[in-house]
């Protein structure tokens, strides 16, 4: 499986592949880089003619399959754009499937999906046929040199501890990442260097959101406000994986902490290890010490097990999973 950045290179190189599938939550990257591969296939001559994005969740097989073959005009390639394949009917799947081993050499497919089951057929011939990318969660290093590229883009400078702060509060989601450095770069205005006060205003106004205040009841096992939050969040559209990311780096840092203390190491040390705020280090110390170190294993376990639950398979529900989760990681467990 490939990653963003490799295939950025090889299409700075002027490669291209006859079919991608753009797996994983972030949707940042994926239009970057449908933008990229649209540039070097189609140019700026005639792209109206030669672009066409397919409803996934109506087209039908025959539509489908005229569309794979159909010749460019005036230009050397064409591009097809089925996003979230796993909304295809039956048959058209199937019509994809069975193109997979002869798609034409003028046509560039570009699929995306949040996850696959990658027990299906249709997900074994689009490995063998074309290239996949990995577009799942970036490493931490990785979001923090994008967020520094990014207000760089803007005009302007950011010191490394404030570029930290931005991280915690977004997480690794490039979505979320720029949309907080447009409001960051919208506060500021004309200045060009970032203050700590600039993120000060962000980290105000995020705790107000949903996604902030499902962490805060996991973290005080408060499973019926943790519900009512999960409801809100994907009545808006929240897509489910970026809410178990949140949920897994909730659990992942209060393990880290407890077992920092379990060590003997101090609290602040343990605090700034972890890049707790100052203003939130008293509560989130609190809510370190209402867990047993055996509780946020079992905790930690329960979100790696849900995890490759979604992932391996298209039938779930959002909802009803995901409560069961809730429920899972609000209940106190003793040995």
């Amino acid at each position: 499986m490939a990653t963003y950045t490799e295939i950025k290179k090889n299409l700075q190189k002027g490669k291209i592949s006859r079919l991608y599938l753009l797996l994983g939550p972030q949707e940042y990257l994926t239009r970057r880089l449908i933008s990229q591969i649209m540039d070097l296939a189609l140019g700026n001559g005639l792209r109206d003619f030669n672009y066409v994005d397919l409803d996934t969740s109506t087209v039908d097989a025959p539509t489908l399959l005229h569309e794979l073959n159909a010749y460019p005009l005036g230009a050397s390639r064409r591009v097809i754009i089925l996003k979230q394949i796993r909304s295809l009917s039956a048959s058209a799947e199937k019509a994809l499937q069975e193109s997979m081993a002869n798609l034409p050499d003028f046509l560039t497919l570009i699929l995306t999906a949040d996850r696959v089951d990658r027990r299906k057929a249709l997900y074994r011939e689009i490995s063998k046929a074309g290239t996949t990318v990995d577009l799942g969660p970036l490493p931490p290093y990785e979001v923090k040199n994008w967020i520094k590229e990014m207000l760089q883009e803007q005009g302007k400078q950011i010191s490394p501890k404030l570029v930290d702060t931005i991280f915690e509060l977004t997480g690794s989601d490039l979505s979320d990442v720029a949309n907080e450095v447009n409001n960051l770069v919208a506060y500021m205005g004309e200045r060009a260097a970032v203050e700590p006060e600039d993120v000060e205003a962000l980290v105000a106004s995020r705790r107000k959101e949903p996604i902030y205040m499902l962490t805060e009841a996991i973290a005080n096992r408060e499973f019926v406000s943790a519900a009512v939050v999960l409801q809100q969040l994907l009545s808006e559209g929240e897509s489910e994986l970026r809410i178990l990311w949140h949920l897994d780096n909730t659990v992942k840092r209060l393990l880290r902490a407890k077992c920092l203390l379990e060590d003997g190491i101090n609290e602040d040390v343990v605090a700034k290890t972890l890049q707790v705020r100052p203003f939130l280090k008293a509560r989130f110390l609190q809510q370190v010490r209402s867990f047993s170190l055996e509780e946020l294993r079992k905790m930690y376990h329960s979100i790696l097990l849900w995890d490759n639950k979604f992932k391996s398979t298209s039938r779930w529900h959002p909802d009803i999973d995901l409560e069961l989760l809730l429920m899972e990681l609000c209940t106190k467990r003793e040995n």
